[in-house]
């Protein structure tokens, strides 16, 4: 089952980035990624406007906060910095695919903070 980010800012960071980012990224809470560690691979879907692709996000680990930085790969023009809504469906860590949630959609946006809902 994906984890939902609605409306979640779309940043752009100029230094220290990961192997492979385009320099965008996204911050979430640690506590819906806890399951996985720095690097890990997270296949999902952006939304922004009427524009939407598939793409791979690049975890960076904080105390707090994790950052999301969108792989250089899948980035392109059409989407921008500001609000878009993420489907993050699975990850991939040493090798191996990583369900995000088993048992049911995650649902969450800024005006949540931690708050874990139900898929509506």
């Amino acid at each position: 089952m994906p984890l939902i980010l609605e409306n979640f800012l779309i940043r752009k960071k100029h230094d220290s980035l990961p192997a492979g980012s385009s320099g965008f990224y996204v911050r979430v809470p640690s506590v819906f990624l806890f399951m996985l560690s720095d690097g890990a691979a997270i296949r999902g879907e952006l939304k922004q406007s009427n524009e939407e692709q598939e793409l791979t996000l690049i975890l960076e680990k904080g105390t707090g906060e994790d950052i999301l930085h969108i792989s250089a790969e899948d980035w392109n023009d059409t989407f921008t910095d500001g609000r878009a809504y993420l489907q993050l469906n699975e990850a991939f860590q040493n090798g191996k695919r990583i369900p995000l949630y088993e048992k049911r959609d995650v649902v969450t946006s800024p005006a949540q903070a931690c708050k874990i809902s139900s898929k509506r």
